[in-house]
C-alpha cells in the first residue's frame, strides 16, 4: 500500500511540476511590440499580387528571409539551413518558409519562386516592384543596398511571423540553427 501511495505521489508531483514549469526559452529575439507585417503586398509567380498572409495561407508560423538569387554565400546557406530544419521536422503543416527578393530587377516572381522551391517544394518565393520590395523591407526592418554588378548587401535575419501577421521574433544568422529546437514551441505559442 505504501508503494502505491509513493508511486501516486511521485506521478502527481511529476505532472504538477510539468504543468507549473516555465515554457522553454526561445532562442530568437522577441519583439516587445510586434509590428503588423502580414498586410505587406508582394507578388507571387502563380497567384499574382497578394499579402504575406495570403501567400502563407495563415500558417501558425512563417519564417521570412530577405535575399537574392545571385547571392554567393549568405542566401544559399540560410535557405539550406531552413530547408534542413523544415525537412528534419517533417515539413510541418503549420510552418511556411518565405524568401523575399531584394533584387526585383533580376529576381522576377517566377525566378524567386523557382529559387525558393529549389530548397524545398513547399517554400514560397515572393517578388514585386522596387517600391513593393522597399516597403516590405522597411516593414520588416531589413536593410539592403546594391553593390553593383548584380550583388547586394542585406540584413541576414530570419523573421518569425505569427498567424495574425505580426513579426514576433527575429533570428540573426548566428541563431538560425536554433530554430529547429524552437519551432515546436513557436507553433504551440503562436
Amino acid at each position: 500500500m505504501t508503494a502505491v501511495v509513493l508511486v501516486a505521489a511521485g506521478a502527481g508531483a511529476y505532472v504538477l511540476g510539468t504543468f507549473l514549469s516555465p515554457p522553454p526559452e526561445i532562442n530568437g529575439t522577441a519583439l516587445q511590440n510586434p509590428p503588423l507585417v502580414g498586410d505587406v503586398e508582394l507578388v507571387h509567380a502563380d497567384r499574382g499580387a497578394l499579402t504575406l498572409l495570403e501567400a502563407t495561407d495563415d500558417a501558425a508560423v512563417t519564417l521570412v528571409f530577405f535575399g537574392f538569387t545571385q547571392c554567393p554565400d549568405v542566401c544559399p546557406i540560410t535557405m539550406a539551413r531552413l530547408a534542413k530544419i523544415y525537412a528534419d521536422l517533417g515539413a510541418p503543416e503549420d510552418v511556411r518558409v518565405v524568401m523575399v527578393t531584394v533584387d526585383p530587377e533580376t529576381d522576377t516572381p517566377e525566378v524567386i519562386a523557382r529559387y525558393a522551391a529549389g530548397f524545398h517544394p513547399d517554400f514560397v518565393g515572393l517578388g514585386g516592384s522596387n517600391a513593393q520590395i522597399a516597403v516590405a523591407a522597411r516593414t520588416f526592418y531589413v536593410g539592403y543596398a546594391s553593390l553593383g554588378g548584380g550583388q547586394f548587401t542585406h540584413s541576414e535575419a530570419v523573421a518569425v511571423v505569427d498567424r495574425e501577421g505580426r513579426m514576433r521574433y527575429v533570428y540573426g544568422s548566428d541563431r538560425v540553427l536554433r530554430l529547429e529546437s524552437d519551432l515546436p514551441e513557436l507553433i504551440r505559442r503562436l
